[in-house]
């Protein structure tokens, strides 16, 4: 229990993308980034109670849709900590997290006169603006960020030069599974490519249209939206449903399928091969029709695929996903 008097209020903006990514390629099964995640902003409140410095809000910034197929446990616990998940759509050209936590940073200094103190977890150079003028609005900013990956220039901007080491953050047991940067992790049960192939069926063509349309700006496809996403544009058409098609794309080497280890499952993702060239054709027909995502249609496209994060999938939904992750 915190006995030390609060003197200030402070607001954290975690650039969650960013550390879920960074956790996601440093730690080892069976530390999972989610978990590892929540430990941190729970130490980090605690570290902040102990300065005397209340946390009044936070907020966590990703398309968190693309992250894991069970982000409702991750978007829980973030709750649970007093962190308010803030979703922003990913688009293929840059990622809107840093532009939204930037909105938002500015409108502590307009809305939130009683917050004194800025906790910003990230170090991406980018965020100097912010930095700089959170500080000329008279708030204090702490920086929160890896060592190997905050910014000089970021960290020359900060006034106060106030700087926590992420790393300190992480459990004992988390701390134990984080490998070195310039290790490789192994891959979980993967499947190559199989040898390239021209795509047997225009059904299977259409298929790769709509992984490359809803799905293109992901490098791993989860399998139970893509599943549902195929049944409502093409549906089950002279035998060849949803799975039929996944089979067929592998089997010309266009896609492959590999486990993951998830939390509170594993689940399954479908990785497209950027070399077939019906897949090259494709982008390039998509990019010239501009209809390949590029975050301005969200709403009325990407928004119908709700089942990254609704956790729900009917009947007929799971046989397909059984069927398609017993040939992985």
């Amino acid at each position: 229990m915190n006995t030390t008097p609060f003197t200030r209020s402070a607001t954290v903006l975690i650039d969650y993308q960013n550390l879920y990514y960074y956790l996601k390629h440093r730690l080892q099964y069976p530390a999972q980034p989610g978990d590892s995640a929540a430990e941190m902003i729970e130490n980090l409140r605690a570290m902040l109670e102990a300065r005397g410095i209340r946390l009044a809000r936070g907020f966590a910034y990703a398309d968190f849709g693309g992250l894991d197929e069970h982000i409702r446990h991750v978007q829980r616990a973030l709750y649970l900590h007093g962190i308010q998940p803030f979703y922003v759509p990913s688009t293929m050209h840059r990622n809107t997290t840093d532009l939204q936590l930037a909105i938002d940073a500015m409108s502590v200094v307009e809305t939130q006169a009683e917050t004194d103190t800025v906790v910003l977890f990230s170090g991406d150079r980018d965020y100097a603006p912010v930095v700089q003028a959170l500080q000329a609005a008279g708030r204090r900013v702490i920086m929160v960020s890896f060592r190997g990956h905050l910014s000089a220039y970021l960290l020359e901007n900060t006034a106060s030069g106030d700087y926590v080491d992420a790393t300190e953050l992480l459990s004992e047991s988390a701390r134990e599974h984080l490998i070195d940067e310039d290790e490789t992790r192994t891959p979980e049960a993967t499947t190559e490519f199989e040898e390239i192939k021209d795509v047997p069926y225009d059904i299977d063509i259409e298929a790769l249209e709509v992984i490359e349309r809803f799905f293109g700006q992901y490098e791993e496809v989860y399998l139970t939206p893509l599943l549902r996403k195929l049944s409502e544009e093409i549906g089950d058409t002279d035998d060849h449903d949803p799975k039929s098609l996944i089979g067929d794309l592998e089997e010309c080497g266009a896609v492959r399928l590999e486990r993951r280890r998830g939390m509170p499952y594993d689940y399954t993702v479908l990785i497209v091969n950027g070399e077939h060239p019906s897949v090259i054709e494709i982008k390039e027909e998509l990019d010239e029709q501009g209809t390949t995502f590029d975050g301005t249609r969200f709403e009325s496209e990407y928004g119908e695929i709700e089942s990254y994060d609704d956790g729900e999938q009917s009947a007929e939904g799971e046989e397909d996903v059984k069927a398609v992750e017993e040939e992985v």
